[in-house]
């Protein structure tokens, strides 16, 4: 009989012990795949309407893994006052656009007597550049810009029943450029 509890105490852990093992496997599969993923390039599709559209894998990280990896988004999302633990998604997206465009040319004097034919400005985030062919301006457009989204657990939808009421799911968005705004953003969780 104290064979048999001694036998069985030996499969409770050893199967104990095998779970733990799959998990931790588990675990550190998806942060090997995870950082495989972040070396990756951005896949661009051509969609059904002609417009482009940029896709790349999820990356499926816990808080702790996401600072480890990315320590630099981890401190975005702190920047935005939210604590990593109550992040649901943190999402990132740089753009930037490049508009060549040609406009007339008027004449134009500065200090009386000097005639301006090229004109260029940056400011780290909009760029000009212009040249003057003939009656004819020729500009060079830039802008670049990163967007940084989190979506997180914030205040508690009924907070008169404390731990009872769920929190609601929340989302903050920003761009670098501090003369950019954002005018529409929309963020959809679809449960299966």
């Amino acid at each position: 009989m104290v064979l048999g509890i001694g036998l069985a105490m030996a499969l409770i852990l050893s199967f104990s012990l095998w779970r733990l093992w799959t998990a931790e496997k588990d675990n550190y599969q998806r942060v090997f795949k995870a950082g495989e993923a972040l070396s990756q390039e951005i896949t661009t599709l051509r969609l059904e309407n002609g417009q482009l559209a940029s896709e790349n894998q999820v990356l499926e990280l816990k808080s702790k893994e996401l600072a480890a990896l990315l320590p630099e988004l981890a401190a975005e999302v702190r920047g935005l006052n939210v604590r990593l633990g109550r992040a649901q998604s943190v999402s990132t997206t740089g753009f930037n656009v490049h508009t060549p465009a040609t406009v007339l040319l008027r004449d134009s004097v500065i200090y009386d007597t000097v005639q301006v034919r090229v004109f260029d400005y940056q400011d780290g985030f909009f760029a000009v550049r212009g040249k003057a062919i003939g009656n004819r301006q020729h500009l060079e457009l830039s802008y670049q810009d990163t967007l940084v989204q989190v979506v997180y657990r914030g205040e508690r939808e009924r907070p008169w029943l404390w731990i009872f009421s769920p929190r609601k799911l929340m989302q903050r968005v920003s761009l670098k450029n501090p003369n950019a705004h954002i005018h529409y953003n929309q963020q959809i969780e679809i449960i299966h």
